[in-house]
Order: C-alpha cells, then sequence, then structure tokens
C-alpha cells in the first residue's frame, strides 16, 4: 500500500453544505432519464464548450440530447445497470479475505470514446478543484496493476457535459505501483426526471489482465444519493479538505 499525505475530513455537514449549493436546472433542455439504453448523443448545431470550459452559452443539444448550457437534452440514454460489488470467487490469484470487487454502474448517455491521455481534465474549468488518487488492484485487492487505462468523464460545475470537445474528459495509465492521480474539479448536479443525480464522476477501467470495468464515484454527504436509483454504496466515498478544495481516494479493483 502507498502512503498517502494526511488530510483532514470533511465533516458530514461540511460536505452537505458544500453539495447542497450550485444546484443546476435546465432551461431549455427539460428532466432526462438515464434509465434506458443506447449511445451517447451528438451535440445539436451551435454545441460548442465555452469559455471557462464548460458547454457554451447557446450550444445546447437537439432532441435526444448532448449537453448545452441552458440544459441537457430530453431523452438521454445510459448503458448498463446499477451493479453490486461483487465477490472475487473467479479469482485465479491467491484469495485475500474478504475482496470484493469494484461494483459496476451505469454508463450514462455522454461517454465519448477517445479521449486524451492527461491527469488533469479540467481543461479551464470554473469550479471547486478536486483531486482524485487510486491504485487499480487485480482481483485479489492485494496486486497492483501497472499500465491499467483509467477513463474518465464527468458534468461541469453547472451541471452540463461538453459532447463536442474533451473538456473534462480524459484517460490516465497507472504506473508500475498501480496508481492514477485525477486533478479536476467537483463535478454539478442536473435534473434526471424530476430529482437530481448526485454529483458523481464516470469510469470505464480496462487491463489486459482483467475484466473491464464501467462504474462511478460517488460523494458522501450528497444530499441527492438517498433519491437516486443507480446509486451503489459501496461506491461512494468521503471527501476531504485539501488545499483550496477537495480530495477523496477511490481504489478499483478488477474481475
Amino acid at each position: 500500500m502507498r502512503a498517502e499525505p494526511k488530510k483532514n475530513a470533511v465533516r458530514r455537514r461540511d460536505a452537505l453544505g458544500l453539495l447542497a449549493t450550485g444546484v443546476w436546472v435546465g432551461a431549455c433542455g427539460g428532466a432526462r432519464s438515464e434509465a434506458r439504453e443506447g449511445p451517447a448523443p451528438d451535440a445539436g448545431p451551435g454545441g460548442s464548450a465555452g469559455a471557462g470550459g464548460g458547454a457554451g452559452a447557446g450550444g445546447g443539444a437537439g432532441a435526444g440530447g448532448g449537453a448545452g448550457a441552458g440544459g441537457t437534452g430530453a431523452g438521454g440514454a445510459s448503458g448498463g445497470s446499477a451493479g453490486v460489488a461483487g465477490d472475487a470467487g473467479s479469482c485465479k490469484l491467491a484469495p485475500t479475505a474478504g475482496c470484493k470487487l469494484t461494483s459496476d454502474n451505469i454508463l450514462g448517455p455522454y461517454y465519448k470514446a477517445g479521449s486524451p491521455f492527461r491527469s488533469d481534465i479540467a481543461d479551464g474549468a470554473q469550479g471547486t478543484p478536486l483531486v482524485v488518487r487510486g491504485v487499480v488492484y487485480a482481483c485479489d485487492c492485494v496486486t497492483p496493476l501497472a499500465n491499467a487505462v483509467v477513463d474518465v468523464w464527468q458534468a461541469n460545475d453547472s451541471g452540463a457535459y461538453d459532447n463536442t470537445g474533451y473538456v473534462l474528459r480524459g484517460r490516465m495509465v497507472t504506473d508500475a505501483q498501480g496508481r492514477y492521480e485525477l486533478h479536476t474539479i467537483l463535478p454539478g448536479l442536473y435534473l434526471n426526471g424530476s430529482t437530481y443525480r448526485p454529483r458523481h464522476i464516470h469510469y470505464k477501467v480496462s487491463h489486459p489482465e482483467s475484466a473491464s470495468l464501467t462504474t462511478q464515484l460517488y460523494f458522501e454527504g450528497d444530499p441527492w444519493i438517498e433519491s437516486d436509483p443507480f446509486v451503489v454504496s459501496s461506491l461512494i466515498r468521503p471527501l476531504a479538505a485539501e488545499g483550496a478544495g477537495y480530495g477523496v481516494d477511490f481504489d478499483i479493483v478488477l474481475g
């Protein structure tokens, strides 16, 4: 295990206060659903990243839904379903007591292949700084996986995804100890039907010797977690105060 710098844990009420602010309501796109399967929609005419790296003002998506300022498109889709942490019973490595594979989770409608390789995905987007650190392990929960590809994407501070470029999207390759470190901002909230999706970061993680994983990272204290049908409790992590923003640890165990 790697040694981590000591950080001050955020008290639950502090995280609640942070996560309850900045609620974004789509003015023209309306609510969308993440429940049905389908490919990521393309942005409509005029949809481009605006100043600060978010979805551009006026760059809304056409019906069927890419993200733009003023609203995500109606009728968004996602692939997959919320999963549960699996045991490592099929693991060919020496078993570790209590080892659990990382839960899978929905793909969501806004995955985009071909993100650049980089650890800082903010690309000038404004928001609260966030650093995510973790280790990708093999199915024994002990063996670190070097050269695993960690593909991430998220909404901006206003709750919109950049579907025309790669703002807040990127891929990282783990080092010899299986470590990755992501520099980003705290993702915003957006409507999903009559409620909001909690703040989250999407992950697709792959390694030649393991099964690929699609999952999400959620944050402890988010008031919208309880009403969200897709959240898996094992994917929730506490935020810790770090510099001008926050830090969070998110290790991943592949099958």
